[in-house]
């Protein structure tokens, strides 16, 4: 891993796992590695499958298939009542395919999501 120098001086060394999405026109990058470490251990929700799966998100499926499905996952409930997944595209993936009605997950609402935004 190398650090990243910004244009005035300063660095940072980046997060091995970084969540990259759009919402609302802006691009956010999440630091997955810190809401890992955050949310390990802490009891999840179940949470319907079918809310929250975005069947065009591209995984690769044959990995997906063999991922443990017991591990929770970790998703935003944004304001207007959208969903993004930050950890667990491939678990949310095979409990869609494999027509699972619930999946455990720990739900962060937007402003809980500020503290891992990486910009």
């Amino acid at each position: 891993m190398k650090l990243v120098f910004e244009g005035d001086g300063s660095f940072f060394l980046p997060p091995n796992q970084l969540s990259t999405f759009e919402h609302n026109g802006k691009k956010l990058h999440c630091n997955v590695d810190l809401l890992i470490e955050d949310y390990k251990g802490k009891n999840a929700d179940w949470v319907n499958v079918s809310e929250i799966f975005n069947s065009n998100s591209t995984v690769n499926s044959e990995y997906a298939m063999k991922t443990d499905v017991s591990n929770p996952i970790i998703v935003v409930r944004f304001d207007d009542g959208t969903y993004e997944t930050l950890d667990g595209n491939h678990r949310l993936y095979r409990a869609a395919h494999e027509e699972q009605s619930q999946i455990k997950a720990h739900i962060l609402n937007e402003s809980e999501l500020n503290k891992y935004i990486m910009d």
